[in-house]
């Protein structure tokens, strides 16, 4: 091969070499940001259980029995083998909030949570006797500046299931709000 065929691969070579990595970049930030969100628990006790995804904050103005909205707080991970959602008043501030069943008639006026099992062809809710506390370190002021506020804290409890399946929850999350 002549040189200047050489130099013509090398070249190109290098120059698909840079397409592709600056190509990947984009991907590289979009990654590392991720690894920087995340909404995780562990679930012990009757049945055991990883959560782990993305945190979901999305506020629900109309909902509840009085339609007097509430805050939907979830792993953002859609059909999944567990799942653990807190459904928060309006107007929730920042600090350590207690977690006890309630009834239908309370959704959206006191912290409450649910845990969710897929088993296939239903799903399991576990919300019956509980208690803990959801610990809010970050969380928006204002519900109209909701897109990119921080939202951040842990949580630990304790439910049980219909069929009396008691389990424990231990987790934290961090994510901006979209």
């Amino acid at each position: 091969m002549a040189y200047s065929q050489r130099f013509r691969v090398a070249s190109l070579l290098c120059l698909a070499w840079t397409l592709l990595l600056y190509s990947e970049l984009p991907l590289r930030a979009a990654n590392q940001a991720d690894s920087q969100a995340w909404f995780q628990a562990t679930i012990t006790g009757s049945y055991e259980g990883e959560v782990s995804g993305h945190g979901v904050l999305v506020l629900l103005p109309g909902a509840g029995f009085e339609k007097q909205g509430y805050f939907f707080l979830a792993d953002g991970q859609g059909i999944r083998p567990h799942g653990v959602t807190f459904i928060l008043p309006r107007g929730i501030a920042r600090g350590k909030h207690s977690l006890r069943s309630i009834s239908p008639f309370e959704i959206g006026k006191v912290p409450s949570v649910r845990v969710d099992r897929d088993m296939g062809d239903s799903v399991r809710s576990a919300v019956n006797n509980t208690s803990g506390f959801l610990e809010l370190e970050a969380f928006p002021e204002a519900e109209r500046e909701l897109s990119g506020s921080d939202v951040r804290g842990k949580f630990e409890f304790e439910t049980e299931s219909a069929s009396g399946e008691r389990i424990t929850v231990k987790g934290d999350f961090s994510f901006s709000a979209k």
